[in-house]
């Protein structure tokens, strides 16, 4: 009797696909690694490690998430490698606590962090040219007049956008709230 083996249609076997993907999750990574790590470059070495090792296995993941989940966990790995490294060789403790519920509790905490920003600067981006600087301005933690300011136009045309984009931001940002809690448990079931 002969099985048929399913083949897995992956969705990172075409070059663009798989490049799209590198744009769009290399930052959040990046600054997951970095917290992590406490160095800008080791975070990025780590960061460019864990998406090789997606690349070479690129072919296994038939959905996004998966291939997210996997590069989230590789870099976590990576990061723990590397913490447990410069343990030994320093012989001192680690700056992270080596109790494993701490650490996963971080884990997931910084990963949620990492997908809010991505998801809510994905939305800002959206936004129309100047509303979309006012925004960003604001982030920067400038207030009304100082955006007034910095933007040459006027505060009440500052504020005006602000409502007109917070309003567009909160219907955007609504749809992914059941989204990112999905993510979330799906890569902590996947651990």
């Amino acid at each position: 009797m002969r099985y048929k083996y399913r083949q897995v249609a992956s969705v990172l076997t075409n070059r663009q696909d798989f490049k799209s993907f590198f744009e769009k999750y290399f930052e959040p990574v990046f600054q997951f690694t970095r917290k992590y790590t406490g160095d800008e470059a080791i975070a990025h070495d780590i960061t460019q490690d864990a998406f090789i090792k997606l690349y070479e296995k690129r072919e296994n993941f038939d959905v996004i998430e998966k291939a997210k989940s996997f590069v989230y966990i590789t870099a976590r790995n990576l990061c723990l490698d590397h913490l447990k490294h410069l343990k030994i060789e320093h012989e001192y403790a680690r700056s992270f606590p080596l109790d494993e519920a701490e650490e996963q509790q971080f884990f997931f905490e910084e990963i949620t962090y990492q997908e809010t920003l991505r998801i809510l600067y994905e939305a800002i981006d959206k936004l129309p040219p100047q509303t979309r600087e006012i925004i960003l301005v604001g982030l920067d933690g400038k207030d009304n007049n100082e955006i007034a300011a910095t933007l040459n136009v006027s505060v009440n045309t500052v504020k005006t956008l602000k409502k007109n984009a917070y309003k567009v931001l909160r219907e955007s940002l609504n749809s992914y709230k059941a989204w990112l809690l999905l993510t979330i448990l799906t890569s902590e079931r996947d651990i």
